[in-house]
């Protein structure tokens, strides 16, 4: 089934804005933790995987519906600043960005009228929902919340 131009434009915009999200730069960079964070480290990490897998999954259903996601391999240059940057400094901006993201996904779904396109984007919307709330209830150093 051919999907219109306009419902493209936003699948193709929401893979890439997903695919180099800071959670997916965090994936690949090395936030600071000490022995104490050690499990709030490998959580976020996990998060990270199942975002990017959710995100791969919106990548295939493009491919199966012959739409070549649209793709940048750069990463947003403002994210170098959060290189080696400790977990508690860190995980705000994660908190504030999945947030951005939840509502940017909401509004794509919300545009589209291609029933299995907008299914797929709530599928990634409610993934990025429970990260959230797990970003927002992780634990930084000494067990204390982090500070938002």
């Amino acid at each position: 089934m051919a999907m219109d131009v306009r419902t493209q434009t936003v699948l193709q915009q929401a893979f890439q804005r997903e695919s180099l999200s800071m959670l997916r730069y965090v994936g690949e960079a090395y936030p600071w933790a000490d022995a104490a964070g050690g499990a709030t480290l490998q959580r976020l990490r996990e998060i990270e995987a199942e975002d990017g897998a959710e995100t791969a999954s919106l990548g295939r259903f493009l491919f199966r519906r012959h739409v070549s996601p649209s793709f940048s391999s750069t990463f947003p240059v403002g994210f170098t600043t959060i290189n080696f940057l400790a977990l508690g400094h860190l995980l705000p901006r994660l908190v504030a960005d999945q947030r951005r993201a939840v509502a940017d996904l909401e509004r794509d779904a919300a545009s589209v009228t291609d029933a299995d396109a907008k299914a797929e984007l709530e599928k990634l919307v409610a993934v990025k929902r429970l990260h959230l709330s797990e970003l927002e209830g992780l634990k930084v150093s000494r067990g204390e919340p982090m500070k938002v």
